[in-house]
């Protein structure tokens, strides 16, 4: 029957509903190493800070898109939703109440961490920071 849609073939099909406006085809990828990751895990961290670059700028960091946190690149991600954004052209400029969402207090004297952000700062002209709302999705 050609005035047939594709999904009334498919009997019984049912459009998931989306409690959580989570849109996994069109997320925003963030691997983490171990640290960040538990962070994120544990709520100590709120914000992401990344250098301005083809993946990571005011186009594809959009407020209510969704993000996809993985440690490394292995399963079980964590899911959230980008809730806030701030522009910086230098890690100088960041608020410290933002700032400290992004490396909470915690770990600010780790030596892995200090080394980390040392050699982050410099490699790039400008920071996209953004919050992310992380989301529980029931399996």
């Amino acid at each position: 029957m050609a005035d047939q849609s594709k999904l009334d073939r498919y009997k019984g099909f049912k459009i998931p509903e989306n409690k959580y406006k989570i849109k996994e085809n069109n997320r925003l990828f963030l691997p983490l190493n171990q640290i960040w990751y538990e962070l994120f895990a544990d709520g100590q961290k709120e914000w992401e800070i990344r250098g301005i670059s083809d993946i990571f700028n005011q186009k594809t960091v959009k407020l209510g898109r969704t993000v996809e946190i993985r440690k490394g690149y292995q399963s079980n991600p964590m899911w959230g939703i980008i809730k806030d954004k701030l522009v910086v052209d230098s890690m100088e400029k960041i608020p410290k109440p933002i700032y400290d969402k992004i490396i909470p207090p915690s770990v600010q004297k780790n030596p892995e961490v200090v080394d980390f952000i040392k050699d982050y700062k410099d490699k790039y002209k400008g920071f996209i920071l953004f919050k992310i709302q992380i989301e529980k999705i029931e399996n």
